[in-house]
């Protein structure tokens, strides 16, 4: 199974979606903010990377995908987006394998992680 870095400012969401993970098999890291997300993502290195945009603004998850990407040009990102637009017309968007709304169906998730693993 894989390596996932599970980032997101809400420690409710972060929880739940860990538990989700690791049931289906995954070893799972989790960050709160930018800072502590890249500590993370040098400490293991991860297959997979869930990241919520909005850490608590945009460019805080923006800047952990150009830097996420520059790293590990075969690392997963998968960002979580309450607003879409975010997103829009953004450079990063390329950057991006996939992008899931909130609030995200436990399947998808899953499946997403999956596509790594």
């Amino acid at each position: 199974m894989a390596n996932v870095l599970l980032v997101d400012d809400d420690p409710g969401g972060l929880e739940l979606r860990k538990m989700l993970l690791e049931r289906d098999g995954h070893h799972v890291s989790t960050a709160t903010d930018a800072a502590r997300a890249r500590e993370r993502f040098r400490e293991l290195p991860p297959d997979c990377v869930i990241l919520d945009l909005r850490l608590p603004s945009p460019e805080d998850g923006l800047a952990l995908v150009r830097e996420f990407r520059e790293d590990a040009p075969g690392v997963r990102i998968v960002v979580l987006a309450g607003w879409g637009a975010d997103l829009d017309d953004r450079p990063e968007k390329a950057l991006v394998d996939e992008v899931l709304a909130k609030p995200v169906r436990s399947e998808r998730l899953i499946t997403a992680v999956r596509k790594r693993a």
